[in-house]
């Protein structure tokens, strides 16, 4: 190990005193696509290169020269983007950079051959098509947050290769025991889909014909299972593995199409037609495969933190819309009891961080980050907007369930106690704490939550109730909804 450090900063010694001469960039590229030379050289050449191009592949300032020559620069670009899929992942990674860079600088005024590069390598196989999409993944990317005036170039791009895309995406799907590569590939098209209707959805697409191929391969992602061989047993390792990233999203996109094409009323004019033909298509057909996959969380199926989120947060927008709401109400006691209420409940990863590092679970509380990807804080979400929708029938549903879940807590023996549901009854009605506090007879019982339910949890023998409790009492009225992830509110 302190002989390969040596020979790192010995090289990069020697890199760093040439940085400025002439073709010394297209030298690095070749040091770093050179299959001979010394893996230690080659990561160190990779990395020099990305620092360089980072730093002088344009000037930060007006008037500040040009430190690399256009003809080197050229070079660089025609030859770069033909071996950023054979050299090995440590390298793709500094190489891929400074491909974000470049595109970011010089495409389309510098670098026009580039879509021309892409559409030939998507037709041809193996390693040109997988360099071709982690291509355009990148130049997909550049236009990802552009405003509508700076997103013209996005459109050619979508219309030259999206049919192109298509090919390859039907023939990846169709393949009978798809590899983990497999994945990674489907994953790059995923992933250009989504750049590319991030922020508006380009006309290319609103045509139902071109439009409907692509809705029927995401469906068919959406409701295939995970193939099960290689999957990791290590839940963290699993939920970053290629199959579940697909799925993820898979999820995402559709998220994303529902709320561009949801609110009728409010899409404009020319989109309406488009808005209308997706609702009436496709809500529902996601909505229903979406609530197959959370069942599957009743019978000990995996699924990913992130892939639940995404589909409350679904479930949330669903609820505004009469076709989805109206298949919401035929599974809202399963929704309800079985998949909201346990996501709610103190669980053995909480208490796992509860015992190992408290403090750690205190600071979650208030990563607002965290709320964004967390499960239980959709599904809460989830659960305020139904009740709001619906107060009369869901509101008293809900907290029938929740005064039974507390009723049994109270009345069982001490060592048969179930701590966590107790847990999960008191985050449900903290969440629904203004509800309550507006609406007979849940207001003018305030006080008997209190004695009942909140205040004998001092003598708890579970220490996360003590510390809930605890908090509880002193908290503002006003901060009450800010602390619903661990902070237990009125109940009874």
């Amino acid at each position: 190990m302190y002989i390969f450090f040596v020979c790192c900063n010995k090289y990069k010694f020697y890199f760093q005193q040439l940085q400025h001469t002439p073709q010394h960039l297209v030298r690095l590229l070749q040091i770093i696509i050179d299959g001979c030379c010394d893996m230690a050289v080659q990561q160190v050449a990779s990395i020099h290169f990305k620092n360089i191009v980072a730093k002088h592949w344009s000037p930060h300032e007006g008037g500040e020269p040009w430190k690399l020559p256009e003809s080197d620069k050229r070079m660089v670009r025609d030859n770069i983007i033909e071996f950023v899929a054979q050299v090995p992942s440590l390298l793709r990674a500094q190489l891929g950079e400074s491909i974000k860079i470049m595109v970011q600088d010089d495409y389309p005024e510098h670098w026009s051959s580039l879509l021309h590069w892409i559409k030939c390598n998507l037709q041809l196989q193996d390693q040109q098509v997988s360099a071709a999409l982690y291509v355009l993944k990148v130049l997909s990317g550049k236009y990802e947050f552009k405003s509508n005036n700076e997103r013209t170039p996005l459109y050619l791009i979508v219309e030259e290769t999206f049919p192109l895309l298509l090919n390859i995406f039907n023939k990846l799907v169709r393949i009978v025991n798809p590899s983990i590569e497999v994945a990674d590939l489907i994953k790059f098209i995923c992933k250009i889909f989504w750049s590319s209707i991030n922020l508006d959805i380009p006309h290319h697409l609103l045509n139902p014909k071109l439009f409907r191929p692509w809705m029927a391969l995401f469906l068919n992602l959406l409701e295939r299972p995970v193939p099960l061989d290689g999957q990791p047993s290590d839940p963290h390792l699993r939920q970053s593995w290629g199959w579940w990233k697909v799925k993820k999203w898979t999820i995402h996109i559709l998220n994303r199409l529902s709320t561009k094409f949801g609110e009728l009323k409010l899409q404009k004019s020319e989109r309406k037609m488009s808005a209308q033909w997706f609702q009436k298509s496709y809500a529902v057909k996601i909505l229903g495969r979406y609530l197959h996959l959370l069942n599957g969380i009743r019978t000990g199926s995996y699924l990913p933190d992130r892939v639940i989120n995404l589909i409350f947060q679904f479930l949330y927008f669903s609820i505004s819309e009469y076709n989805t709401y109206h298949l919401l109400q035929r599974h809202l006691d399963i929704v309800l009891f079985e998949l909201i209420f346990p996501l709610m409940c103190f669980n053995e990863n909480d208490q796992k961080l509860w015992i190992e590092d408290p403090h750690e679970f205190v600071r979650k509380g208030y990563d607002y980050i965290e709320d964004l990807y967390s499960p239980r804080i959709a599904a809460m979400n989830f659960l305020i907007e139904l009740v709001s929708e619906d107060e009369k029938t869901n509101l008293q549903k809900f907290i029938r369930f929740i005064a039974e879940i507390l009723r049994r807590y109270n009345e069982a023996p001490i060592e048969y106690k179930q701590y966590g549901q107790k847990d999960g009854a008191l985050l449900a009605i903290g969440a629904l704490c203004n509800k309550l506090k507006q609406s007979e007879p849940y207001k003018s019982e305030i006080e008997l939550m209190l004695v009942q339910h909140v205040f004998p949890e001092f003598a708890s023998s579970a220490g996360h109730l003590r510390a809930k409790v605890t908090t509880l009492v002193f908290l503002p009225t006003y901060y009450l909804r800010l602390m619903l992830h661990y902070v237990p509110v009125f109940c009874f």
